[in-house]
């Protein structure tokens, strides 16, 4: 199955989404380059970003617009802290060093539940390492005279900071295809008969993969547009 297996408003629609990608990658440094180590996370945000909304494009092509949110929902938040960065000139270095902190507080979260669980032997060298990352990542700070490091804005704020306030609707409903409510099977379940519900494995209505597309594209634009100011 294809996307030209679809309606030409869709067929169209997705050539148009694929073409977002090639120009964000044809527009990407194929050469080393040197960046501060701060921006190297901010790097890897904007390739996150990139993949993430290639496989929402793999997804919606397969008529899984639900399944594809999942990931464009993900590629939102990416987008927005993106955003957030290439707006604060002054003060990025703490929201990405705040970012760093607190990733390396998830990770010992995952190695004190693979402890507990049997799974690491060698959690506590690990534990160490992890740490001395955290001392290594605050001395750094210092030394480029950052001395709090901050969170990133909400999502809802950072939409609404940066004129996403619809999307954000699309992001909130895409939260509970994530955690599998009742409401992930909003488009995809339709009375066929008074006393007959369908649940169905695909979802072909363009409306909603053009819907969904629409969602992605935007912010992988935005976060394109933000990374190419900031690197």
């Amino acid at each position: 199955m294809s996307a030209q297996d679809g309606p030409p408003i869709w067929s169209h629609t997705f050539s148009m989404a694929k073409q977002v990608l090639k120009e964000v990658k044809d527009g990407s440094p194929k050469e080393p380059f040197e960046m501060p180590t701060a921006l190297v996370f901010v790097l890897g945000m904007f390739w996150r970003a990139v993949r993430l909304y290639e496989a929402t494009l793999r997804l919606l092509e397969s008529h899984l617009p639900e399944e594809g949110a999942i990931l464009a929902r993900s590629l939102f938040e990416e987008s927005l802290r993106l955003r957030q960065l290439a707006d604060d000139k002054e003060n990025r270095g703490s929201p990405i060093l705040g970012w760093a902190n607190h990733s390396i507080s998830e990770q010992v979260g995952l190695i004190r539940d693979a402890e507990s669980l049997g799974l690491e032997p060698n959690a506590q060298l690990i534990l160490t390492v992890l740490e001395q990352n955290r001392t290594k990542l605050r001395s750094y700070a210092r030394r480029n005279g950052i001395s709090k490091l901050v969170t990133f804005l909400s999502v809802k704020d950072a939409a609404k900071r940066y004129g996403r306030k619809d999307d954000y609707w699309t992001y909130a409903w895409s939260h509970e295809s994530v955690h599998g409510s009742d409401s992930a099977w909003s488009f995809s379940r339709r009375r066929l008969a008074p006393s007959v519900v369908g649940l169905f494995a695909k979802n072909a209505d363009p409306q909603f993969l053009i819907g969904f597309a629409a969602f992605a594209a935007v912010s992988l634009a935005d976060a394109a547009e933000a990374a190419a100011s900031l690197i």
